[in-house]
């Protein structure tokens, strides 16, 4: 009987209220027994999940909400530049705000919209992917709207088509805007956040361009500089290293300035990635 509670709440999503857990003859046993050898958790007041639940799912459940916004992003597995503090759920417009000590012990962002459906969710449920990156456009900061934008059309999850559709109708203007500066040819959140500083600093910049005898690159500013970011995950290996130092010998000899940065250089101070840029650009040329 453990297996099959415990299966139960995995298929809810790891995390549910007691009222839908405890269906059947025997659960209350059974749910003892699990608590009792671990297998299951008290996650707050009549809420139960399993051993490593998600504070983001447990919040969810216990406002009986639906996962929304950045966090229902994260859990589509698109790129999230940053994770927020508190969970974002959504919940209809019209939900009630009675006191509950379950929802107080777990603090989360609500996302009040219309056309959600009104009834209770259960188990652990979230928004549409375009729905959800909708919401970033008004939530959150440019840079983190965009960064996870531009990865899920760059993995063809969505389309611009389809997030325009989702924005709320009492959107400000600003929104379809930002929306219009997403582009599916940056391949990870560096490429965006890079891309958008450059261009604000009103530069050229055109990413994922192929070179003759290079490949593609992350970045072409004003035609000349060639601007590559290395994520650990891709440059890390010797025949990563052997093959970037290939491609940079190779832009050079067709004109261009190579410049490399880190994603420590692209996160913690992008505005001396920006002089740098600028400072290449601005140097002569030498025959």
């Amino acid at each position: 009987m453990q297996e099959s509670l415990t299966g139960r709440l995995a298929a809810l999503g790891g995390v549910a209220r007691r009222r839908d857990l405890v269906v059947r003859r025997g659960d209350v046993a059974a749910l003892q027994r699990a608590l009792s050898t671990r297998a299951v958790v008290r996650v707050a007041h009549g809420i139960y999940g399993l051993p490593g639940w998600s504070t983001a799912a447990a919040a969810a459940v216990a406002h009986g909400a639906a996962l929304g916004c950045v966090t229902a992003v994260g859990h589509a597995e698109i790129a999230v530049l940053q994770v927020p503090v508190h969970p974002h759920l959504s919940v209809p417009r019209s939900r009630g705000r009675t006191p509950s000590t379950s929802r107080d012990s777990i603090p989360a962002v609500l996302h009040r919209e219309s056309g959600r459906p009104a009834g209770r969710v259960v188990g652990v449920r979230a928004v549409p992917l375009e729905s959800a990156l909708a919401r970033m456009l008004v939530c959150c900061t440019p840079g983190q709207a965009l960064v996870s934008i531009d990865n899920a059309l760059h993995l063809r999850r969505t389309t611009t088509e389809s997030i325009l559709r989702s924005i709320p109708a009492t959107a400000a203007v600003r929104a379809r805007l930002l929306l219009g500066r997403a582009d599916e040819r940056s391949r990870s959140p560096l490429e965006t956040v890079a891309r958008l500083a450059l261009r604000g600093a009103g530069l050229r910049v055109e990413p994922g361009v192929v070179i003759p005898m290079v490949g593609e690159v992350d970045l072409v500013v004003e035609g000349r500089v060639v601007v590559e970011l290395d994520g650990l995950a891709y440059h890390s290996g010797r025949r990563e290293f052997t093959e970037d130092r290939r491609r940079d010998r190779e832009l050079v000899i067709q004109g261009f300035v190579v410049l490399r940065f880190t994603a420590q250089d692209v996160l913690a101070d992008i505005a001396r990635v920006v002089a740098t840029v600028r400072a290449a650009l601005a140097a002569p040329r030498r025959r």
